[in-house]
């Protein structure tokens, strides 16, 4: 019930800014997101994003999301874990392959001058995923602040490189037998040559 509330409040929220068109804010808002870890990463390896959204001033903001970049199957949403009042996860294009999350940071009230609110998620790395990709939050292009610089972050997920597995050292005794067949397969061509000749030199000839 409290997923498809997010949804109704969502589709609200973008159905009153296409409305609007542009909304302009009273306030400079900051999106910072990170990501821990972000490299060297393994097929179901866990990654916790740390979202936070920051009122700079001079006014409070109310009913605002986050949304974030769309992906398709780099996480194993199945094992996805939130600690976000107000994130919800959305399909986009109409396929069940295709999302993105938004995040009504206002769910719980205005956003004062100065707060900050935190998101956590955490998402394991899919088979599917590529060896980098980046994911990020942004402000939609529908509101307006003081401030747009600093109005998105996003993060960039590597994968590790595979390791090289060192050749193993042979132990003196292989090295002596290894010798030895080097040695004895040169005599045995050695030999090959020599009675190639002693055949060619033997063979009677013929007078015309």
């Amino acid at each position: 019930m409290c997923m498809r509330a997010l949804f109704s409040v969502a589709l609200l929220l973008a159905a009153s800014c296409a409305a609007a068109g542009q909304v302009e804010l009273p306030a400079d808002l900051s999106v910072h997101l990170s990501a821990e870890p972000d490299h060297d990463l393994v097929t179901g390896q866990p990654i916790t994003f740390t979202l936070v959204v920051t009122n700079h001033g001079p006014e409070a903001v109310d009913n605002i999301a986050l949304e974030s970049s769309a992906f398709v199957d780099e996480f194993d949403l199945g094992s996805a874990v939130a600690d976000c009042p107000g994130l919800g996860l959305i399909v986009v294009d109409g396929k069940s392959f295709y999302y993105l999350y938004m995040w009504i940071f206002t769910y719980l009230g205005p956003l004062q001058p100065q707060e900050s609110r935190l998101c956590y998620v955490t998402l394991p790395v899919s088979s599917e995923a590529p060896d980098a990709w980046t994911f990020g939050f942004l402000l939609p292009a529908s509101y307006v602040d003081l401030n747009p610089s600093n109005n998105s972050s996003s993060v960039t997920l590597r994968r590790g490189s595979p390791t090289a597995r060192p050749i193993p050292a042979l132990s003196p005794r292989m090295l002596l037998l290894l010798m030895l067949l080097i040695a004895s397969m040169g005599a045995m061509a050695n030999q090959r040559r020599h009675t190639g000749r002693s055949f060619r030199n033997n063979r009677p000839r013929r007078h015309l």
